[in-house]
C-alpha cells in the first residue's frame, strides 16, 4: 500500500473527531478493531449465521415479529458490512475483497438455510411478516442509511459508552429477514415477485448501510496516511480464518494497494445507491397513489350508505395504469340508486385525481346496519370478476352453509333445528342487527345455558367468532289439532311456508279418518303437499308431527 495523498486532516475532520471523541491517534486502533471483527468468520460465525436464518424463517412462517427480531439480534452479519464500509473509506482493496467475500458467503448461507427449511414446512403461507418485506420503497432505503450511520458511530465513538446500542443496531440493519424471505420464495414454488422484492430490500439495506458508513469514516479522516499505514501493518501481521483467509491467499493479494481517491470511492457507493433508488422511488410513488385512491374511495363511499337501509360490507381498490376501480359490496333494503352511483364516481375521481369506476354488488337485507353480513356472506373475499355470483345465489349459499351447521348442533333430546333465518336486524320479534336466527322444535323453550352452548357451537362451526346468534322455538314437534282449529292450523301453515324443508306426518286411527281428512284438505289447499299419513291401531287424538329436514 501507499500513503494517502494528504496526511493532514481537514478542519471538518478535526471538528468531527472532536465532537465524536475520536483523537487522531485513535484512528489506527479503530481500523484494527473493526477490521479484525469484520474478518472473524470461523466455524462459530457460520453456525450462528445459519441458526439466525433458521430462526428468521420460522418467525416469518409463524407470522411472529418477536421471533424475527430475535433472529436479527443473534445474526453476526453487521461486522463484515461495517468492515466493507471501512475498507471503502480507507481504500484498502485487500480488506474490501475479504469483507465482500464474507458478506457474499453469508448471504448465500442464509438464503440456502431459509430455502431448505421452507421446503420442509408443511405449509407455505404468505404471512404478513413476509408480505411486508416484498414491497420496499425509498423509505426503506432511508431506514438503512440511518441504521448505517448508527453502526458507524458506535464503531468510531470509542470514548462514549455506546456498546448498549449494538443490539438495537442489529435490529435496525434488518438484513436477515429479507434473506429469509428470498429463500422462502425460492422454495415455495419459486415465487418471482417474492424473491425480487426481498432481494431489492436487501440491496437497499446493504447500499444504505455501506454509504452512511463510508460517509462517517471519511468524516473522521479514516482515509489519512496513518490509517493506511496501520492497514498495511495489520495485513502483514493478521491471518484471518475462513473465507477471508482464502481471499488472502489468492495470487496478487500481497501487492494490493489503495485504490482510487476517497471522493471517487464515495461516488462509487453513491452511484450504487442511486441506481437502487430508482425502482424504490417508483414503488413509493405507487404506494402514495394507492393511499390517495383508497382515501378517495373511503370518502366517496359515504354517498352509497343510508341509515337503516344500506350499509357497506366490503370494498377493494384495484389500480390500473391510468385509472382505478372500486369494488364495493353493500347490504341494502332498497337498492342503491343510479344517482348515488354516479355521485360516488364523481367524488372518488375528484379526490383521487384520476378516473375511478365503480363495480357494485348489492346484497339483500331486512333492516339495520348490515355490518355483520360481511361474515355471513363471505364478504371478506373478493367477488370473482371472471364469473360473478348474483346476490340471490350468494345469499342462498350462505343460508345453506348455516343450515348445515345448525342441523349439526348438539340440541338436547327432544329438540331439533328446522331452519335458519338470515337477518340484518329487524324481524318480529325484533332481533339484534346482523344476526342469524335458528328455529327449532321442542316441547318447551331451551334453557339459557343450552342457548349459550348452541350459539358458541354455531359460531365455531361457521368459523366466525363474532357472529350474533338467536334461537327461536317455532313450536312443539307434535301438535294435536282439530279440523275447526283455524288459528292453530294457520300457525302450522305459516311455519311450513317459512321452513319448507320440514317433514310433516299425520298420525290417526282409522276411526279418525274424517278428522284427519279435514286437516289434510286444509293443508293441501294452503299449498302444503309433502305430508305423510300414518295409521295407528288404537283410537286417539289426531296428531300433526313435524321433523327437521336436516335429520
Amino acid at each position: 500500500m501507499k500513503d494517502a495523498e494528504e496526511d493532514e486532516p481537514s478542519a471538518i475532520e478535526e471538528v468531527a473527531g472532536e465532537r465524536l471523541g475520536v483523537a487522531p491517534w485513535d484512528r489506527p486502533l479503530i481500523f484494527r478493531e473493526a477490521a479484525a471483527a469484520a474478518v472473524d468468520n470461523g466455524l462459530p460465525y457460520w453456525l450462528v449465521l445459519a441458526l439466525s436464518g433458521a430462526i428468521a424463517t420460522l418467525g416469518l412462517a409463524l407470522d411472529s415479529a418477536a421471533v424475527v427480531i430475535g433472529a436479527m439480534l443473534v445474526a453476526p452479519l453487521l461486522g463484515p458490512i461495517v468492515g466493507l464500509s471501512l475498507a471503502l473509506a480507507v481504500g484498502d482493496s485487500r480488506l474490501a475483497l475479504q469483507c465482500a467475500a464474507v458478506v457474499g458467503g453469508s448471504l448465500v448461507v442464509v438464503v440456502a438455510t431459509a430455502a431448505a427449511l421452507t421446503a420442509l414446512l408443511p405449509f407455505h403461507t404468505l404471512t404478513l411478516q413476509i408480505s411486508s418485506r416484498i414491497h420496499p420503497t425509498t423509505l426503506d432505503l432511508g431506514v438503512a442509511v440511518c441504521s448505517g450511520l448508527v453502526a458507524a458511530l458506535v464503531t468510531v465513538a470509542r470514548r462514549h459508552r455506546l456498546s448498549t446500542a449494538i443490539p438495537g443496531v442489529a435490529v435496525a440493519v434488518a438484513l436477515i429477514p429479507p434473506l429469509a424471505v428470498a429463500g422462502f420464495g425460492m422454495a415455495a414454488a419459486w415465487q418471482t415477485d417474492v424473491i425480487r422484492g426481498a432481494l431489492l430490500l436487501l440491496g437497499a439495506n446493504l447500499a444504505g448501510i455501506v454509504l452512511s458508513g463510508v460517509a462517517v469514516f471519511l468524516l473522521i479522516g479514516m482515509h489519512r496516511g496513518d490509517v493506511v499505514d496501520a492497514a498495511r501493518l495489520w495485513h502483514e501481521e493478521a491471518t484471518p480464518p475462513g473465507v477471508a483467509g482464502l481471499v488472502c491467499r489468492l495470487p496478487g493479494m500481497g501487492r494490493a494497494r489503495v485504490f482510487g481517491s476517497a471522493l471517487g470511492r464515495a461516488v462509487l457507493v453513491l452511484g450504487f445507491v442511486v441506481a437502487l433508488a430508482i425502482p424504490l422511488t417508483a414503488a413509493l410513488t405507487e404506494v402514495v397513489r394507492e393511499a390517495r385512491v383508497r382515501a378517495a374511495v373511503d370518502d366517496a363511499a359515504t354517498v352509497l350508505e343510508a341509515e337503516g337501509r344500506t350499509s357497506i360490507l366490503w370494498r377493494q381498490v384495484e389500480l390500473g395504469p391510468d385509472s382505478a376501480t372500486a369494488r364495493v359490496r353493500v347490504a341494502t333494503t332498497v337498492g342503491v340508486t343510479a344517482e348515488a352511483r354516479e355521485a360516488f364516481r364523481r367524488r372518488a375521481t375528484e379526490l383521487a385525481r384520476e378516473p375511478v369506476s365503480l363495480r357494485l354488488e348489492q346484497l339483500p337485507a331486512s333492516a339495520g346496519t348490515g355490518s355483520g353480513l360481511q361474515a355471513l356472506l363471505g364478504g371478506g373475499d373478493a367477488p370473482d370478476e371472471a364469473d360473478p355470483v348474483p346476490w340471490p345465489e350468494t345469499v342462498s349459499r350462505a343460508r345453506e352453509a348455516l343450515e348445515r351447521a345448525a342441523w349439526s348442533l348438539p340440541f338436547p333430546e327432544g329438540a331439533e333445528a328446522i331452519g335458519v333465518v338470515l337477518r340484518v336486524g329487524g324481524g318480529d320479534p325484533p332481533l339484534p342487527a346482523d344476526s342469524v336466527e335458528v328455529a327449532y322444535l321442542a316441547p318447551r323453550p331451551l334453557e339459557p345455558q343450552a342457548v349459550e352452548v348452541l350459539g358458541r357451537a354455531l359460531r365455531q362451526a361457521v368459523g366466525h367468532p363474532g357472529l350474533r346468534t338467536s334461537f327461536h322455538r317455532a313450536g312443539p314437534a307434535v301438535l294435536v289439532l282439530e279440523p275447526a282449529d283455524t288459528a292453530g292450523l294457520g300457525a302450522v301453515i305459516a311455519l311450513l311456508r317459512t321452513y319448507p324443508g320440514l317433514r310433516v306426518s299425520l298420525r290417526s286411527a282409522p276411526s279418525d279418518s274424517v278428522a284427519s281428512s279435514g286437516l289434510l284438505e286444509a293443508l293441501r289447499a294452503a299449498g302444503v303437499d309433502s305430508i305423510r299419513v300414518e295409521r295407528r291401531p288404537r283410537p286417539g287424538p289426531v296428531e300433526l308431527r313435524m321433523t327437521g329436514a336436516g335429520r
